[in-house]
This record gives C-alpha cells, sequence and structure tokens, in this order.
C-alpha cells in the first residue's frame, strides 16, 4: 500500500529486499500515473540545468526506477543529454537504504544503467518535516506513501485500518489528522519546489462508499480476531492493532485549494481516481492457481503492514512469531475465498506558482 510509513511509529517497509520483491501492486498503480508524470516531466518550467527531482518516500527503490527513467529522458529531450540531474529519494530512517542502492546498480531496470551524469542520493527523515533547501526542487515524486498519517495514536475498536473504522469518533480522528497532513506535507513541499515546478503523487484514496480495501484488510482483521479468540492478544492488544492510514476522498484533497484556487503557492493542476487493477488476479484467472494467489497478497500486505504491526505490540512479547502466526492466518483466509483486490487511487498533479 505505501512506500513510507508513519513518523511516530518510525516502521519502514519489510527490509531485506522483501518490500521490492513484493510490490507489484504498488507497480500496477505506479503503471496508471506515468501518463501524467511524463506530461509533468514535458512540461515543468526549466531554463537550465543542474535538475533536481526528489521522490519522497521511495522505500527500496524497485518502483521509482521507470518514473525516475521517463524522467531523465523527457528533461534530457529538452535541455540535452549531458544536463547533470540530481536524484534525491527520500524515507525514513529505518528504511532499507542498502536495499535501493543495491537495486540502483545492479538491477536490470536501474535508471542508472548506460546513464550519465547522473547523481543519485538519499535522506533518512520523515516528509513531515522539511527535507531540502529552499527553492531546490524541479521535479516531485511521490507514490503509495501519503496515505499515511504522521501519528500512531489513533486506535479503532472494529478494524485493523484507523480509516476503515465505522466508530464515528475514529472516523472524526482520522478525517482531522489526515487533513492536517495534507496540508503540511503542501506546505513543506511547496517551500522546497521552484517556482514553476511540478510534483506528481498517488496515493491511497476512496469513493464515498467504497475504499478498494474491503476484502483484503477484512480478512487480516478477522484474521487478527482469530488470535484475540484462542488467546494470543488481549483485547487491549488487539485495539492497539490500528495501521495508522486513512483513506482521502476527492473532496477532502480539493478542501486547501478551494478558497482561493492555491494553496500554499501551489495549485492543484490535475486530479483523479484510479481503481487500480490486480495483478494476482490476472496471474489467477489464467493459472487457478488459489495457493499462489493467496500468497502473493499476503507477502505484498506484509510488505508495507508487517513492520508497523510489529511496532504496535508490546516489546515483552514475541512479535516476529506474532506477526508470522497473523500472517499466516491470513494467508489461509484469502486461500479459502479469492477475490480480485482492486484500492482506489488518488492521481494528483500540483504546480508551483511561476
Amino acid at each position: 500500500m505505501s512506500d513510507q510509513q508513519t513518523q511516530n511509529s518510525g516502521a519502514a517497509m519489510e527490509g531485506g529486499g522483501f518490500y521490492n520483491r513484493n510490490s507489484a501492486m504498488q507497480a500496477s498503480g505506479i503503471a496508471a500515473l506515468l501518463s501524467l508524470w511524463e506530461a509533468a516531466c514535458l512540461t515543468v518550467h526549466i531554463d537550465q540545468g543542474p535538475l533536481t527531482i526528489v521522490d519522497y518516500g521511495s522505500s527500496q527503490g524497485r518502483n521509482s526506477m521507470a518514473p525516475m527513467r521517463i524522467a531523465i529522458n523527457g528533461l534530457r529531450d529538452r535541455l540535452g543529454q549531458s544536463v547533470p540531474i540530481e536524484i534525491v529519494h527520500t524515507d525514513l530512517p529505518s528504511n532499507d537504504f542498502s536495499a535501493l542502492f543495491e537495486a540502483l546498480a545492479s538491477d536490470p531496470d536501474s535508471y542508472m544503467l548506460g546513464a550519465s551524469d547522473i547523481f543519485p542520493s538519499a535522506i533518512g527523515r520523515s516528509y513531515f518535516a522539511p527535507l531540502l533547501s529552499p527553492q531546490r526542487v524541479h521535479l516531485g515524486w511521490t507514490t503509495w506513501a501519503l496515505q499515511w498519517m504522521n501519528t500512531g495514536a489513533i486506535e479503532a475498536q472494529d478494524h485493523i485500518l484507523a480509516g476503515m473504522s465505522a466508530s464515528p469518533s475514529v472516523a472524526s480522528a482520522v478525517a482531522k489528522q489526515q487533513a492536517s497532513d495534507w496540508e503540511c506535507f503542501l506546505r513543506l513541499r511547496s517551500q522546497e519546489m521552484r517556482p514553476g515546478a511540478k510534483l506528481v503523487a498517488g496515493f491511497t484514496a476512496r469513493t464515498t462508499t467504497d475504499t478498494g480495501w474491503e476484502w483484503l484488510l477484512g480478512e487480516l482483521w478477522s484474521a487478527a480476531g482469530e488470535m484475540r479468540k484462542d488467546g494470543l492478544f488481549s483485547e487491549e492488544e488487539l485495539n492497539r492493532l490500528t495501521i495508522p492510514i486513512g483513506l482521502r476522498s476527492l473532496e477532502d484533497i480539493k478542501a486547501p485549494f478551494i478558497q482561493s484556487g492555491y494553496y500554499a503557492d501551489l495549485r492543484l493542476q490535475h486530479l483523479d481516481l484510479v481503481k487500480v487493477s490486480d495483478p494476482c488476479w490476472e496471474e489467477f484467472e489464467r493459472s487457478g492457481d488459489e495457493a499462489t494467489f493467496a500468497k502473493r497478497h499476503a507477502d505484498m500486505t506484509r510488505a508495507w503492514s508487517g513492520p508497523v504491526i510489529a511496532s504496535l505490540i508490546a516489546d515483552s512479547r514475541n512479535r516476529i512469531e506474532l506477526v508470522s502466526d497473523l500472517f499466516s492466518r491470513f494467508e489461509r483466509r484469502l486461500l479459502e475465498n479469492p477475490r480480485p483486490h482492486q484500492p482506489y487511487m488518488a492521481a494528483v498533479v500540483l504546480s508551483k506558482r511561476p
């Protein structure tokens, strides 16, 4: 679901390259954004190099290769093949940056292969804090990250995902936090962006009635409930297992821009809602292999949620064993009732006032 997690939890994606190997769903959503990204690269205001591109919430880098390659090609078509380009990958300090740099060096899809005068670097800090000096960024890119909230304090008693709770008090707390987080992100990025710069973002969103996560995360919550019934979690521990993610509507995303058309000198240039296809389901329809389908979805879900779930379990407990049990139960439930997982993603293009 994400390439960055909350500042307060300090939990990044599952390390050891596990996220890179299990992020096909995220890649499917990213593919739906690439035409917007290419258009941004071809129309962003630039006069000369060097150029700076920032990949906010990069995780372990595999899903950054295609968009960064598109940006390099687009910018060099405009300014010449020798223009220096700096690419800055940002994520939490706990992120597996070694996997990112290994991918840059050896992945066959690395944007570094065959390229010259490309200068990658990384910053280990949450994007809810300043990351770069003022007016440095020409292009920004972020996917599957902005749904994570800058708090771990919201607990839901009826769901593993804060944003899917039916509790009015939880829903209100999530909405308030997400509004604050969105405005914070916009202000900070605007400070870093040059006049005329652009930022493309894709993140988990919803319609008024549907999130697209009902089946998948409903089964994860049911697996946690099974562990409570078996005495492996107390009621208090189960309540604490609340992943700090919300799901904005398009109206929520528009809200800061309504009064004047701009917020913090940023304009909402493009906004729509995309239903992401399920690559696992497409494979399942060809093969009929329920076991592979269930394992792939269980591993993809663990890749983005496993570390934060572990962080919500007391230090005194065997976190590794409990998380492994949870995802084993989850996988069995998916095996029994396979369905396509088709989440919604907001596709956003922001441009800074020239």
